[in-house]
């Protein structure tokens, strides 16, 4: 069985009946497809053919970063386990540890940065431990545990970027001194420069 839902005009979530898990609750997989609801109606039929069956029944997103930890543990640096280690601590404190991999949607996923943000969490720290989930997906994907990486799909903030300044005359007028007393060629280039308005990367 597969389920439509259109999240936005022209965006379709594909959820696909996968069994049941141990305790018995249905399981399912979700898909998130582009298109009208005729393509998205051809894609859920598609997903139910190529289901990955039960592979994520019973499976946790917990369960599933402890997975990809202990495969890749291997090749880390101790300073990357430590690090993974404390993003993966983090994201074990949060109750999308405890969703099932059938059921993680990206609504899911966006729900949890929303709740990093509200608990003061910095945009940094969120793209960190988001990209510890996308990666461990990802390694799910592979596994087939499931047919998509939702992670990717969800959206984070852009970082911002400070606004580039120009130097005032003075500073560089004390740029130009300086080097004057290195190289009195590099002077004469930095005043040429500064004359012509060339950017950094062109000096």
């Amino acid at each position: 069985m597969a389920t439509l839902r259109e999240r936005r005009p022209g965006v379709w979530e594909i959820r696909v009946f996968t069994g049941r898990d141990e305790a018995g609750r249905p399981t399912q997989v979700s898909k998130t497809v582009r298109g009208t609801k005729r393509e998205a109606k051809r894609a859920a039929a598609a997903a139910l053919e190529s289901r990955p069956a039960s592979h994520a029944a019973g499976r946790t997103v917990a369960a599933l970063i402890d997975a990809w930890r202990e495969v890749n543990d291997s090749v880390w640096s101790e300073a990357t386990r430590r690090d993974y280690a404390s993003r993966a601590g983090a994201i074990a404190k949060d109750p999308i540890a405890a969703i099932g991999l059938a059921r993680l949607s990206v609504g899911d996923v966006e729900r949890w940065h929303a709740r990093m943000r509200k608990a003061g969490v910095g945009e940094a720290s969120i793209r960190s431990r988001h990209g510890v989930l996308r990666s461990a997906l990802s390694q799910a994907v592979r596994w087939e545990w499931v047919g998509t990486n939702v992670a990717a799909q969800s959206r984070l903030r852009q970082p911002r970027q400070a606004p580039r300044t120009s130097m005032s005359v003075d500073e560089v007028q004390a740029v130009i001194a300086t080097a004057r007393e290195i190289d009195p060629l590099a002077a004469l280039a930095l005043r040429l420069a500064a004359v012509a308005g060339a950017r950094r990367a062109e000096l």
